[in-house]
């Protein structure tokens, strides 16, 4: 591995990028190639982001590996050069990926890794951003870019007794690099949510047993994962412009049949509404959700063809009436984000799998041994907390971020969450959110199609105040204002905030309650966008430096 570069005490650099994962290693190369002095700070003692963190049984992609990679806008030689697996490439060979990516291109002497930075201090009167880590360490930069992932600071129950369990337990965010052993262990598995409907089936082929305790269960569709071959690949070097240029211009960044919205439910017999549904459930990955219909969004009545249909799957797959029925979800379709199930269903047929549902009887407490319900004691070896994440925010609040005069993000965002474009902050000059600011389509759209739009969208903003001897950027608190409205306008059109979620920020005690994820389309987001560019950041506060 190629020995990284340190920086100094007092070091000045244009810009320091926080994270380096698929967005802090995308904003590295873009800026570098710029000619911007950049560093990159790495929490994680590898690259990688959530596929270093990430490491769990059966962690894997839910976007088709085709555009699950950096794009031709990136770098034509790495997409042809790299070919994946399969259709949804697990954690390993992502992680793999992306380590190679970054040794290609020679960012390695960009990024610090072990290294995480605990505040970020805005100087007005030298108009930069002077950032520490936790060892102490400090570098100044003009621009200040986290890219720290919309989940990335896990959620850790307050159990009772949790430090009392004499096994080994783990966020499944924070497992040890070695890996645990499951083999003829009793496995518990707290959460529901798409890292649990990934683990239980995999950890049930060699566990003793298998608990899934179970709160409020997911939407999940079939992935419909195979292999990759040769001539597979051949076909998609062939079309590698053309599959990302339609990820580009579809509601979900993903180069699937677009959602039309004159294509509702109410339009079609109800022998043609089950023939479109089966197409799209045995094409597997989101095709259900972004190439059915458009009104499964906006309407109860065409929502509730999807949860009639997935019932009968489910019914269909998991030979136990009672844990079919409990494996249902009563929530809207869509609402969360559906998770792609490798035999998570048909995984409750083994003899080793159970099922515990906490709204019948709710964790109590951790003992020594296991877990207590309020119905009994599960003696387990292993509990993995796959409890979320807390989302969007999260991470960002857990750095010291002090913007103008030095007020602190926490407090900017303690009653209601206010941003524009999901990327920029009023009275926090020269701050770029990448892929983690509140109201950014994260949630609905595929990684790194979000990513590079970002991505090139921050950098024509840094080579704009450049050319132009800029020396400030921020939103105006107008342009905020009017921004967050029009997403909430957008998002109380839809169903989606109706459901309580981490898209809500409901999973977090004492968070506000809002629609995080920008649910308009990718499309529409990009626009809002360009529009800002194209109008030299009109809705922006700039200042120029002095002569």
């Amino acid at each position: 591995m190629p020995t990284q570069t340190k920086t100094t005490p007092g070091e000045e650099l244009d810009a320091v990028v926080v994270g380096a994962g698929f967005s802090g290693i995308y904003m590295l190369k873009r800026l570098r190639d710029a000619g911007f002095a950049a560093r990159g700070y790495e929490a994680g003692k590898d690259v990688g982001g959530t596929w270093y963190w990430n490491r769990y049984p059966g962690a894997g992609s839910d976007s088709d590996s085709t555009v699950y990679c950096f794009s031709d806008l990136f770098s034509e030689e790495l997409l042809r050069e790299w070919e994946w697996s399969e259709r949804y490439p697990k954690q390993q060979e992502i992680h793999r990926y992306l380590r190679w990516v970054t040794d290609k291109l020679g960012l390695r002497k960009d990024i610090e890794c072990n290294t995480r930075v605990t505040t970020a201090i805005y100087d007005d009167s030298r108009t930069r951003w002077d950032i520490t880590t936790e060892t102490g360490k400090r570098v100044s930069a003009r621009y200040f870019i986290p890219a720290t992932g919309a989940l990335s600071k896990p959620l850790i129950p307050n159990f009772p007794g949790l430090g009392s369990f004499q096994g080994e337990c783990y966020h499944t965010a924070r497992l040890p690099e070695q890996g645990l052993d499951y083999t003829n262990k009793r496995v518990a598995v707290i959460g529901s949510g798409a890292t649990a409907v990934q683990i239980v089936p995999e950890v049930a082929k060699v566990a003793a047993f298998v608990w899934e305790f179970q709160r409020h269960p997911y939407h999940s569709i079939p992935a419909r994962n195979h292999k990759l071959d040769k001539e597979d690949w051949q076909d998609i070097h062939a079309c590698h412009k053309e599959i990302w240029e339609q990820a580009r211009h579809t509601f979900g960044g993903f180069p699937y049949k677009d959602l039309d919205f004159d294509r509702v439910s109410h339009a079609f017999s109800p022998r043609e509404q089950r023939r479109i549904l089966e197409e799209a459930w045995l094409k597997g990955g989101f095709f259900l959700l972004f190439s059915g219909f458009a009104d499964v969004f906006l309407d109860r009545e065409a929502n509730r063809l999807y949860t009639d249909f997935l019932r009968e799957k489910i019914a269909q797959i998991v030979h136990d009436p009672i844990i079919a029925a409990k494996l249902t979800p009563t929530e809207l379709f869509g609402t969360k984000r559906p998770p792609l199930e490798h035999g998570y269903y048909a995984a409750f047929n083994r003899d080793n799998v159970g099922l515990v549902d906490m709204r019948e009887t709710p964790i109590a407490s951790i003992t020594p041994k296991g877990i207590r319900t309020s119905a009994r004691e599960y003696e387990v070896d292993i509990i993995l907390l796959a409890t979320g994440f807390d989302a969007y925010t999260g991470t960002l609040l857990d750095m010291d971020i002090q913007g103008r005069e030095g007020r602190r993000l926490q407090d900017k965002w303690s009653r209601t969450i206010e941003d524009y474009l999901g990327l920029m902050v009023h009275g926090f000059p020269n701050m770029f959110m990448l892929y983690n600011g509140p109201y950014n389509p994260a949630a609905l759209v595929n990684g790194p199609t979000l990513i590079e739009q970002q991505g090139d969208w921050i950098l024509t903003c840094l080579q704009y105040l450049r050319q132009n001897n800029v020396a400030t950027i921020e939103p105006r608190q107008e342009a905020e204002q009017r921004f967050v409205a029009l997403h909430q306008g957008i998002a109380e059109a839809t169903l989606i905030p109706q459901t309580a979620s981490w898209w809500t920020g409901t999973n977090v005690e004492g968070k506000q309650r809002t629609m995080l994820s920008w649910c308009g389309g990718f499309p529409g987001y990009k626009d809002l966008c360009d529009a800002a560019t194209a109008s030299n950041y009109a809705e922006c506060l700039l200042e120029t430096n002095p002569d």
